[in-house]
């Protein structure tokens, strides 16, 4: 995978797997192969050693590449060298942690079982970003066989379609819904006043989550609302943080935007005890490990219906909302403001019993248990 911990800047990807390590560690071994950045860093992580097998921050053992060893040889050698059982690819167009793991593979071990999860690359809302790039890239994968004999790893039954309709119906997938860290939810309340919320978002700023259709929204609320917006995430793209950037300098006096950076995982919880709400109106969301964190911290979501999670309303912990029924969403960013503090304790309440539903599921280890059978 491309980046792991420490690194925290790649988001959902690395929690998944971080997640798969701590549930799964007493079934199997582990061994990560990964860069020795974070994503969008020049600087190698300070706390950790490169080139060599060493323990990460969580106790698994992880080989942390320096760039010049981040080619096809390296890759190669390692494979040779470790004789896994499976390969677990943590992306689809990686060019050293999926494409060449997958060219060794076909040239030297063509039994080799192989496992690839998509995280939401596949989803319409994600191959609109550099969409030729991505059609030439998938379709010379499928001509040259590379995607032959793998399993492909869905963490929702959205994703298993999405996998389907590209590379047919027979593709060998297992759903299996992406693991969060089990540990004790503490219920926090916080002062709710009529007409006074504060919504965070969090996650990376790129076209696919859509923060600027946030921001528009925003801007149409009722003014009778006094409304706090703090934005939390590494800027994937600066072209669209420039657009994103006017939009908040040209919002109404009610509401405010903020940029408040990347935060780091250990951070979010206590961060998210700030926030009524958070919103996260994606495009194409296979998981998002932001929105459990924010359930599970008692901050019921705000999302389009891009994401697994669906009839939030009915169960007090959010909504899910089509991206095209502006008026909707307008009309729940009110509701959301006008809130009374009974009614959002409540709202709270049942937020966090749903998330931990989510992060205690049976269920989920046994689909992880039977994607390595």
């Amino acid at each position: 995978m491309d980046w792991y911990l420490p690194g925290y800047k790649a988001g959902g990807p690395i929690r998944s797997i971080a997640n798969m390590y701590s549930q799964l560690k007493n079934d199997y071994t582990f061994r990560i192969v990964t860069s020795n950045l974070d994503l969008y860093e020049a600087k190698p992580y300070s706390t950790v050693a490169s080139d060599q097998w060493t323990k990460g921050p969580d106790g698994c053992d992880v080989l942390y590449l320096s760039t010049a060893k981040q080619n096809y040889k390296e890759i190669s050698k390692i494979i040779h060298e470790e004789r896994a059982d499976y390969i677990y690819l943590n992306s689809v167009f990686s060019k050293v942690f999926t494409l060449f793991p997958l060219l060794v593979r076909k040239r030297h071990f063509p039994v080799r079982k192989v496992i690839i999860a998509p995280r939401g690359m596949l989803g319409k809302g994600a191959l609109q970003i550099k969409p030729i790039k991505k059609k030439i890239f998938l379709f010379w994968m499928k001509m040259t066989g590379l995607f032959n004999s793998v399993r492909w790893h869905a963490s929702s039954t959205e994703e298993e379609k999405e996998v389907k309709n590209i590379f047919g119906k027979n593709a060998n997938t297992k759903v299996a819904l992406n693991l969060s860290l089990g540990r004790a939810l503490i219920p926090f309340q916080r002062k709710k006043e009529i007409g006074k919320v504060k919504f965070a978002f969090l996650s990376r700023i790129s076209f696919k989550k859509n923060l600027q259709g946030t921001l528009s929204l925003l801007a149409r609320t009722s003014p009778q609302n006094q409304i706090q917006f703090d934005i939390y995430g590494p800027i994937e793209d600066q072209e669209y943080w420039n657009s994103c950037e006017k939009l908040m300098a040209s919002l109404p006096s009610h509401v405010k935007a903020n940029y408040k950076g990347a935060i780091q995982n250990e951070m979010v919880a206590d961060t998210l005890k700030n926030y009524h709400f958070s919103i996260l109106l994606t495009f194409n969301e296979n998981f998002g490990h932001s929105i459990v964190e924010s359930m599970a911290a008692g901050c019921p979501v705000i999302l389009s219906d891009q994401t697994p999670w669906k009839n939030l309303e009915a169960k007090k912990a959010g909504w899910d909302l089509k991206l095209q029924d502006e008026n909707k969403i307008l009309e729940v960013l009110n509701t959301a403001s006008r809130m009374d503090q009974e009614t959002f304790d409540y709202w709270s309440r049942e937020t966090q019993e749903f998330a931990k539903q989510i992060i205690f599921d049976a269920q989920s280890i046994q689909q992880h248990k039977e994607l390595f059978s």
